[in-house]
């Protein structure tokens, strides 16, 4: 039998502006992971690959960034409804041309891994619409709750980190928290 994983690309983002209340609102309504935009996401893959995924990942990781391509900005606030009836929370990020286009090369680069654990994310990857997640698995009460945060100013600013190829076995926190399933890859 086959050894079957699980992998997913995304960038860490690092926050240099945000509003006083975010980390008390994270840790009310947020699960304990860094923030990240998810740029492939999660696929299964032959534990036999994972080198020539590494290597397919770090051809498209020779690609210029500009220090400017760096900067980040979080200013629209999305609701959404899961077909649990729960909601999630994801500020937006405006403008980020350098996403798109390095999210297409992952894409391209990566085609020939094609087996996505759910169906349903083979579509946001091809809409792609760069996010972080900000909110998890609120209930109605939770929702109206958390929506009071944003009231007034939200504008969130950043700056894009390393991105994270993770291999895991299965799609527990502590898998995806293990330092050894985690391969770290910085923009030149």
């Amino acid at each position: 039998m086959v050894n079957m994983k699980i992998f997913a690309l995304y960038v860490k983002i690092n926050l240099t502006k945000k509003p006083e209340w975010f980390e008390e609102f994270l840790n009310r309504y947020f699960e304990p992971v860094d923030l990240h935009i998810t740029l492939i996401q999660p696929r299964y893959i032959n534990e036999k690959q994972i080198d020539d995924l590494e290597s397919k990942v770090a051809q498209v990781m020779e690609m210029n960034i500009m220090e400017g391509d760096k900067k980040v900005v979080f200013n629209d606030l999305i609701i959404d409804k899961e077909t649990d009836g729960k909601y999630t929370f994801m500020l937006n990020c405006r403008d980020s041309g350098f996403l798109a286009n390095f999210q297409k090369e992952l894409r391209s680069a990566l085609k020939d891994y094609c087996a996505y654990v759910d169906d349903t994310t083979k579509e946001y990857e091809a809409n792609f619409k760069p996010h972080i997640t900000i909110a998890i698995d609120l209930d109605n009460r939770a929702k109206e709750e958390a929506e009071r945060y944003f009231i007034s100013d939200y504008r969130f600013e950043g700056l894009l980190g390393e991105l994270v190829l993770s291999v895991v076995k299965d799609k527990s926190l502590e898998e995806r928290n293990n330092a050894n399933n985690i391969k770290i890859f910085k923009f030149v």
